[in-house]
């Protein structure tokens, strides 16, 4: 008989990995990236506002909303072939990203929130945006590590709360669970006959990972079962729809962040919070201090 397998250690450990209600610390910065689609130039500067917050004794942690992998095929890098609504032109380095990913969160305090493109090597619909079968590309391309990265993606958390107030998911704050113990009994697995339009309706899972948008009824709903102290969280951050000026927010629950696929560099757009303060709205946020510009050179 083979021997269980052991977890990999991580640096947030079994509060975040393994959980599908990853809870956060309450002290120190949360820096909030969100999809990547294969961005490593994108990825590297999140790590490296990580690195320098570390320098200055800021206790950072570093949280990717999904979507992290399945960049743009290569047939749109031949001449005058990327289409503008794409953004700045990159290529797809999604087996780089995310193993260096992978061994990063052994060592540093980073973590991912599940996307739909993770959850389609994992049970979820294939999606089919530069490729029929993105997913299908990059287990070909992962080789070897294919079986590991999967059990990594497994770990991955399908939200996560922190005492300051936020919750983050992939999609929007469409459904919710009643508590954060009902969370732990979803499962990843049983979705891959689903349709893709299918999934927002669904059940929890399909909504945060598929959800474009929400009510502020659904999202206070969300706010409420994810409570860590019997007060309401204040917003949902989240990413999987595009915002070409880099965030919108909706009232004062809800705001879509776009970091990195389909934007041009100068609007990409991340969030700096501080763990430590209590929040009360998204309204609190305020540009150039919680929600920061990837490139402000460029602006």
């Amino acid at each position: 008989m083979l021997a269980a397998m052991t977890p990999t250690p991580r640096a947030l450990g079994d509060r975040v990995w393994g959980r599908k209600a990853a809870l956060l610390p309450d002290r120190g910065v949360l820096l909030v990236c969100t999809d990547l689609q294969g961005n490593l130039g994108d990825y590297e500067a999140m790590k490296a506002l990580y690195f320098g917050e570390l320098r200055e004794g800021n206790a950072p942690v570093l949280a990717f909303c999904g979507d992290m992998v399945h960049g743009p095929s290569a047939d749109l890098h031949e001449p005058g072939a990327w289409p503008p609504h794409l953004g700045t032109e990159y290529r797809d380095e999604s087996r780089a990203l995310i193993l260096d990913f992978e061994a990063f969160t052994r060592e540093h305090n980073a973590f991912s929130v599940l996307g739909n493109h993770e959850h389609a090597h994992i049970g979820g619909v294939r999606v089919p945006k530069f490729h029929p079968d993105e997913a299908a590309v990059l287990d070909a391309a992962l080789g070897e590590h294919r079986a590991h990265i999967h059990d990594f993606f497994r770990a991955w958390p399908l939200l996560a709360v922190a005492p300051c107030g936020v919750v983050l998911t992939h999609g929007a704050p469409r459904r919710t669970e009643r508590s954060l113990e009902d969370f732990e009994a979803l499962r990843y697995e049983g979705y891959s006959r689903d349709s893709l339009h299918s999934m927002y309706n669904r059940d929890t899972v399909g909504a945060l990972l598929w959800a474009r948008a929400a009510t502020a009824a659904q999202a206070r709903a969300l706010l409420q079962a994810t409570s860590l102290d019997g007060r309401p969280n204040a917003f949902v951050a989240y990413g999987h729809d595009v915002v070409a000026e880099g965030y919108v927010r909706m009232g004062d629950e809800q705001i879509c962040v776009s970091t990195s696929f389909a934007l041009v560099n100068k609007e990409k757009t991340y969030l700096r919070l501080d763990l430590a303060r209590r929040y009360d709205s998204a309204l609190d946020l305020r540009e150039g201090t919680e929600i920061l510009r990837l490139y402000p050179s460029e602006r």
